[in-house]
């Protein structure tokens, strides 16, 4: 029923059926596009990079013809976060220059999108939010779990360790520590603009929070396949992960809490990583 003036007018049928289909093909939307950021670009695989490409455009075509502010500005963030990593990974720019991009243009396309009307705000995520009572443990919780787990992997599967760790090994323990800080300071940015903020708000405008916050833990987890530990251990790791730096994202009302817990289990993470694979 509507409610006209005083009277009480019955919606029609269609109208009700066509409103939930185009929910559902905003929600699909946005997973999808999720689904495309969470492919990883390799200048070896210039075939699936190209797939990819093709079905972000595609997507971003679709976003604007269903005219759900939700699902445009998840196309203009991560169509330009797919962009931006392209560009970097297969032009050979240096990682610097590509994590620069990543964390700025997607975020500054967003906010540039979101001046238009029908598309704002665009990034109400980008609140610091605030410390509820149980933030602290929640996070002392996640990251004291996570780095028992990966300690327990590591020590069980003996995993071949990636590029970049590889790298630190050869660097004196101090130095390599000092750059997984780093790292663990910068890489978290864009995952959690992407995932607890434009996904997990667009999500959870379409289908609510609670679908939303399990949606972006799989493909939070789902990005993790071949990162450390890796494998499917690894991706539902990274998922459960995922799934508690979303609820700290929902009951702190911003993105500052889940975005600290990141680094700090990032940090956790790699130095462990360093220490037990040296």
């Amino acid at each position: 029923m509507q409610d006209v003036g005083s009277r009480l007018v019955p919606v029609p049928f269609h109208d009700t059926r066509s409103t939930t289909f185009r929910t559902t093909l905003t929600g699909v939307c946005i997973v999808a596009l999720g689904g495309c950021a969470v492919v990883p670009i390799r200048p070896e695989a210039p075939a699936r990079t190209a797939i990819v490409g093709v079905a972000v455009a595609v997507l971003v075509v679709g976003a604007v013809l269903l005219r759900s502010p939700a699902a445009i500005r998840a196309a203009v963030f991560i169509g330009l976060l797919a962009g931006c990593f392209a560009a970097g990974i297969l032009g050979g720019w240096p990682p610097a220059v590509t994590t620069i991009m990543v964390c700025l243009l997607p975020l500054a396309g967003l906010l540039l999108a979101g001046r238009h009307a029908a598309l704002g705000p665009a990034a109400p995520w980008l609140a610091r939010g605030s410390l509820t009572p149980e933030a602290p443990w929640l996070a002392l919780g996640t990251v004291v779990l996570s780095a028992t787990a990966l300690t327990v992997w590591a020590l069980t599967v003996r995993p071949e360790p990636a590029e970049y760790l590889r790298e630190l090994r050869s660097l004196p323990l101090w130095l390599a520590i000092l750059g997984i800080v780093a790292f663990s300071a910068i890489n978290p940015v864009w995952e959690e603009m992407l995932f607890r903020g434009v996904l997990l708000t667009e999500l959870a405008s379409v289908w609510g929070p609670r679908v939303a916050v399990v949606l972006q833990a799989g493909l939070f987890g789902v990005a993790h396949y071949a990162g450390f530990p890796s494998g499917v251990i690894g991706m539902l790791m990274a998922g459960i992960w995922g799934f508690a730096l979303g609820v700290m994202r929902l009951r702190s009302g911003g993105i500052l809490i889940p975005y600290l817990v990141h680094v700090t289990a990032n940090a956790t993470i790699g130095t462990l990583a360093v220490l037990i694979l040296r």
